[in-house]
């Protein structure tokens, strides 16, 4: 989907009923069409657009930038429909990381969620499908801090053992968020992501109920608003994320073809569907590349030609080309500003917004065939 079509997806309105608890509803919802008799409405739901248009309005609204951080706390469980009821009623905490991670789009649908396995951690990461422009650290945080609050008031596990990465500089109030997040956190990341230790997947919910959860999927499903184009988006992501946890540093990147039939998909129809997106198969490579590049370079065991060849890349100039492109910053730059010892750099590094990998930068087997 383009952003026109992003836009116009629908979402339901009761985070801005909550909302209207905190600002005066003539001003929260000016430019947005919706009226207090909308609030009233149990089933209704508004555009993106107009979600976009009154968290806009907030930022003029608050009388502090973070606000919204004291907020999302206060989203308790029963906030968020079924997916609540399937979020308290899951077996285990990573039955329940799979439920926010498949079903909680629908709330958000300017956003795409995925899990993914790394080291010994589950990554819950956040990639936002339009600019969102000022009103970013807002809506990457609320999620992440309504999973936190879930992980850690039905699980009871340790909030310091919650890692944060925030692909955004660090905001000027980033000094306060000590009080909201305990564990590592890091800004101008890859990617936006909460890591958890993976062993924490087993742990069983007491509160567990079988039909409850049967009853909660169920509904879940019924509701899902995901468009097939973005589940497309996050199982191609997977697959790339798979073929590189293999131990063959010499691979080449999967051509079009190859992901089409491992997603048994005709060529054409996930090039339409990625088109839908916005996107193109090339920019999901070279979004992949960055965010792994990165990953691998935090590794002071890897040279950066082994990064290279891992990340298919016959010359490692042509590596080293695509990686300032990226980042703004040569490898080498990039691994003493950020990993080094004692490095405490958190500023925002250069990123190209340019849809794909330029010729002579491509690496094996990424070919638009």
């Amino acid at each position: 989907m383009d952003r026109h079509s992003i836009e116009n997806l629908l979402m339901p309105v009761i985070y801005g009923r909550h909302l209207a608890r905190l600002f005066p509803v003539d001003k929260l919802f000016a430019g947005t069409g919706v009226v207090l008799s909308d609030l009233d409405a149990p089933d209704c739901r508004i555009s993106v657009r107009q979600a976009l248009q009154y968290i806009e309005n907030t930022r003029a609204l608050a009388k502090d930038p973070d606000w919204y951080l004291d907020w999302a706390r206060t989203l308790s469980d029963h906030f968020h429909g079924p997916i609540s009821v399937a979020l308290m009623s899951a077996p285990t905490l990573g039955d329940g990381v799979d439920v926010f991670l498949r079903y909680f789009p629908s709330r958000i649908p300017y956003m795409h969620l995925q899990g993914r396995v790394e080291n010994d951690g589950l990554r819950a990461e956040l990639w936002p499908l339009i600019d969102l422009g000022a009103s970013l650290p807002m809506l990457v945080e609320t999620p992440l801090i309504v999973l936190m609050q879930y992980l850690q008031t039905v699980y009871d596990v340790e909030v310091s053992d919650m890692a944060l990465e925030f692909a955004y500089p660090a905001p000027t109030w980033a000094d306060r968020y000590r009080r909201y997040f305990h564990g590592p956190l890091k800004f101008d990341a890859p990617c936006n992501a909460l890591s958890i230790p993976l062993n924490w997947r087993a742990k069983p919910n007491m509160g567990y109920l079988e039909s409850t959860w049967a009853h909660a999927l169920q509904q879940c499903e019924a509701l899902l608003s995901s468009p097939r184009e973005r589940s497309t988006l996050g199982e191609l992501r997977n697959y790339l994320s798979t073929v590189f946890e293999q131990a063959d540093r010499s691979r080449s990147l999967p051509t079009l073809v190859e992901v089409a039939t491992h997603l048994h998909l005709a060529p054409r129809t996930l090039i339409r569907r990625l088109r839908h997106l916005g996107l193109t198969y090339q920019q999901i490579v070279d979004d992949f590349l960055r965010t792994r590049s990165a990953e691998l370079l935090a590794n002071d065991a890897l040279k950066v030609k082994e990064v290279a060849a891992a990340l298919g890349f016959n010359n490692p100039a042509n590596f080293g080309k695509a990686f300032k492109r990226w980042h703004g910053l040569s490898p080498g730059e990039f691994r003493n500003r950020h990993f080094a010892p004692g490095s405490m750099d958190r500023r925002s590094t250069p990123r190209d917004k340019g849809p794909s990998t330029r010729d002579g930068d491509m690496p094996r087997g990424a070919s638009m065939t």
